[in-house]
């Protein structure tokens, strides 16, 4: 795994920084915006994506950078670090979509919100690895029994409520739409189709070829603070996290890379194995599998 190690550590951040300048201020003079939207969630993509569009913006002609930040209030265990968009320089705007969730919800006859979040906890928490690794797999393909899917469904409404808020605010103002999304997510599908994470619905999308763990090394350059580089990453549906459902990302990208370079499932998975943290060989092997299922069954398309 030598080289996926270089593969990481040689990565210039500083570079891509600097290129991300040169990229938004050229997009922004060949079009007719008159500024930048995304949207503000309170995780590290989102905030170092704002970082660099911050930065680009002050290199050119200075133009807003605007974050909606579109908040359902009965989500819980989230963090949306408004003041560190502010510190930034970001022009913070909160839209409470509460309303328009549980409306869209009830005309879709979908589940109780509690319920489907209590299931999911459950499911990540108590279900052994094996069945609960299985059972991703089937909701990701659709093939999941409908009230899975349901449930699901219920989970990725957000994500296009926003998109949705997001394109019309844009759309309005005449501004220019930025995704923040990794490479990691569209590998893996790990994201909403047609939400806002899906790089397809936007203008640009600056971290869109970068792994999780390069974000993380972008937002150090940038001197992002050290709680969010270290705030254990969200999809955003209330006190679960990425790495219940994928594992974690210190695994992960190294074995994305892997794929990529033509390893095989058994020497990643001796890989994982020779790790401290990682799991026995066995595991390690179902873990690799587990991971290119997951990114054959839809890279590139989401949930």
């Amino acid at each position: 795994m030598i080289t996926v190690k270089n593969y990481l550590s040689h990565f210039d951040a500083a570079g891509f920084v600097d290129l991300c300048q040169k990229d938004l201020i050229s997009a922004m003079s060949n079009n007719s915006k008159k500024g930048i939207v995304f949207g503000a969630s309170g995780g590290i993509d989102s905030l170092a994506t704002a970082a660099l569009c911050i930065k680009a913006a002050r290199k050119g002609t200075t133009w807003p950078v605007m974050g909606l930040q579109m908040i359902d209030s009965r989500v819980r265990g989230e963090s949306y670090h408004p003041e560190v968009y502010r510190k930034l320089g970001v022009e913070l705007i909160k839209i409470d979509i509460t309303k328009e969730a549980i409306e869209r919800e009830k005309h879709l006859h979908m589940p109780p919100r509690w319920l489907t979040v209590f299931l999911m906890k459950l499911v990540l928490r108590r279900l052994p690895v094996r069945s609960r690794r299985w059972l991703i797999l089937q909701l990701k393909s659709g093939k999941a029994p409908q009230w899975g899917l349901s449930h699901l469904n219920l989970l990725t409404l957000l994500h296009r409520l926003r998109i949705a808020r997001l394109r019309e605010f844009a759309t309005t103002r005449e501004l220019m739409v930025v995704i923040c999304a990794n490479r990691t997510e569209a590998s893996l599908g790990y994201f909403v189709e047609q939400g806002v994470d899906d790089t397809r619905m936007g203008d640009w999308a600056p971290i869109s070829g970068l792994y999780k763990t390069q974000v993380k090394m972008v937002a150090r350059y940038l001197r992002l603070p050290d709680e969010i580089i270290r705030q254990r990453p969200s999809p955003g549906f209330g006190g679960v996290y990425d790495e219940e459902i994928l594992g974690p990302y210190e695994l992960v990208d190294p074995i994305l890379i892997g794929f990529n370079l033509g390893y095989t499932d058994e020497r990643l998975g001796r890989w994982v194995a020779s790790r401290k943290e990682g799991p026995g060989a066995k595991e390690s092997y179902r873990y690799v599998q587990f991971l290119r299922e997951l990114s054959q069954i839809g890279a590139q398309k989401g949930i």
